[in-house]
């Protein structure tokens, strides 16, 4: 098969990013002709188009170009549809929803989600033939340890969070839970630190910076700045455990790479990582401060080899369901079967209402 997956733009931490260069990759290892287009040159003849996102004239024009072409469309929303993200600018996207985002998912093919919760948002906004296919991780093939190394005797442990310095992440609250847990009285928060790193956006690190100082928690809260690549395995690597406490995520593919390195994570109750308690190897807790706080306190109290052992549990997880060629190969079978129902006598795709 031919596809075309359409993007704005391969901004790097983005999710959106890592989702279609490694599908790319993978289903040209199976054989397919997989091409990404960043601007309407990218455009031409395929079996079937793969657009990325919400919001974007680039896109709408995608959507356009296939629909005249009767080339099926299959949509990815990218957690855009999510009922925070849609609030989100409110005024500045129902405008474009209502002039042709809402018509451009309607007559598509089918829509990618990459979670259960998706499927429930793009349900409830009158979606059909919608279907989940994860995120996956290329941790597991690079070599990342099967479970945390043991940690010395006084050395220094890390909770790592990975992504945007952005308000939607949730760090003014991991912020706040880090001062309550650094309270606790019965020394288990003796050693750690809080490790930020990724790229800031909109000067909300300037922000974070204040509350730190505010919490006169400076001593134990860093912000490196963005990783990547080897650089951010390494993060992974020499942490204890990652956090990730955001107001609303459509997939948290910083998750499965932790998981790939064996360490436990802690997630917000508004991700939808509820495999983390389900398996044993993580927390999923309100993003609230006090409730984050309880969870980073009892993770730091658990000892090193209680998280090694729910480290285990995750990698296990990992392997299990989110390796980037399984996720191609699940994609490919979907594709297959749209393209198939597009052919002379079969009924797919146009404006489902």
């Amino acid at each position: 098969m031919k596809i075309v997956h359409v993007i704005t733009g391969m901004q790097k931490a983005a999710g959106t990013t890592t989702f279609v260069e490694n599908v790319v990759r993978e289903l040209c290892a199976l054989g397919h002709e997989a091409t990404v287009a960043m601007s309407a040159d990218g455009f031409g003849p395929c079996d079937v188009m793969h657009i990325h996102g919400l919001w974007s004239g680039l896109l709408h024009r995608a959507g356009a170009f296939a629909a005249a072409r009767g080339i099926p469309v299959v949509w990815s929303t990218h957690g855009m549809t999510a009922p925070w993200s849609m609030r989100w600018k409110r005024w500045k996207k129902l405008p474009a929803w209502w002039l042709y985002q809402r018509r451009d998912l309607r007559r598509a093919a089918a829509i990618h989600c990459t979670t259960e919760q998706e499927l429930e948002w793009n349900r409830r906004l009158g979606f059909e033939g919608c279907f989940v296919v994860p995120l996956g991780t290329g941790e597991i093939a690079s070599g990342a340890p099967a479970i945390a190394s043991e940690r010395a005797e006084g050395e220094e442990r890390v909770l790592l969070f990975v992504g945007r310095i952005y308000p939607v992440k949730g760090l003014a609250n991991l912020v706040q839970a880090w001062s309550l847990a650094s309270s606790r009285g019965d020394g288990a928060m003796r050693g750690w630190k809080l490790r930020i790193v990724g790229p800031d956006q909109a000067g909300h690190m300037e922000f974070l910076k204040a509350e730190v100082g505010r919490l006169r928690v400076e001593e134990t809260v860093e912000f490196v700045g963005p990783k990547y690549g080897e650089e951010l395995s390494r993060e992974y690597a020499s942490c204890d455990c990652l956090v990730l406490p955001s107001f609303t995520e459509n997939f948290g593919g910083v998750v499965i790479d932790a998981l790939a390195h064996g360490k436990p994570c802690i997630a917000s109750a508004s991700t939808p990582w509820r495999e983390l308690r389900d398996r044993g190897c993580g927390w999923w807790v309100s993003n609230e401060p006090q409730p984050l706080a309880e969870a980073i306190g009892e993770m730091a109290a658990a000892g090193d080899l209680r998280r090694r052992e729910m480290g285990a549990k995750g990698r296990a997880l990992a392997e299990e369901k989110y390796s980037w060629p399984s996720v191609a190969d699940s994609l490919a079978a979907h594709y297959g079967r749209i393209v198939a129902a597009a052919l002379p006598g079969a009924a797919i795709g146009g404006d489902r209402g």
